[in-house]
């Protein structure tokens, strides 16, 4: 059987996003100075992980397959069904990115992570925006559960997070200095199609033009805290 990562993402061995989205959320959300605990919960190869470690936190992973990731503990668990193998009380930090579309059971995906999180820890959830990518979400199988600002939010409150909110997210770097600079993918999604995204013909396999596909593929991007 073909390994998901290599099927569904295309690869692209200069890709320096993640480490910039690393730097981004950690200056944002989670206080560099003091760094901690994170558990990154449908973690994959690692890449997150990594990033966040050179950031000086101290990083555990959760996921589906057993990851071998060189330098980091990774448990198995399956987040619809099981409990996370971590104990209560036990991170500062908990931060997912594209796991919550494949998860039919995201009460127990969400009250798993804050269980986890010791009081006062921070969340952050990250998972492709319904309203803007519905004409292609089902592209990816496994896909089970769309979610908008607001559902992403009513979730997150039901299952006792405090002061939960939910965001539009580029997934390019340059907005993230400056808000003014959102309306450069506001108008790049006003004046191009949807086929405009893939520079071959292969419609969502080829290889993607990242300015077009990030300006017209929008993310929510949650955050919310334990209650002390």
């Amino acid at each position: 059987m073909s390994n998901y990562r290599d099927v569904i993402y295309s690869k692209d061995n200069n890709n320096d996003y993640p480490s910039k989205l690393c730097d981004y959320l950690v200056m944002r959300f989670f206080n560099a100075k003091e760094s901690g605990t994170l558990l990154d919960v449908g973690c994959s190869g690692g890449t997150h992980m990594k990033y966040f470690a050179q950031n000086g936190f101290e990083c555990k992973g959760v996921d589906l397959r057993d990851e071998n990731v060189d330098g980091f503990e990774v448990r198995g668990c399956n987040i619809e069904t099981e409990t996370i193998p971590f104990n209560d009380n036990t991170f500062d930090y908990v931060f997912s990115k594209s796991l919550a579309e494949h998860v039919n059971n995201t009460d127990n995906f969400f009250s798993n992570v804050l269980r986890v999180l010791k009081p006062g820890g921070i969340f952050v959830c990250m998972t492709p925006d319904w309203k803007s990518q519905m004409s292609h979400f089902w592209d990816d199988y496994t896909h089970i559960h769309p979610f908008t600002r607001k559902s992403l939010r009513n979730a997150l409150t039901i299952n006792g997070f405090k002061d939960a909110d939910c965001e539009y997210f580029y997934q390019l770097p340059f907005v993230w200095k400056c808000g003014f600079l959102k309306i450069i993918p506001l108008v790049i999604n006003a004046i191009t199609t949807q086929s405009m995204k893939w520079k071959t013909e292969k419609e969502g396999n080829g290889e993607d033009n990242k300015l077009i596909r990030f300006s017209k593929e929008k993310m929510l991007l949650s955050y919310s805290f334990k209650g002390v």
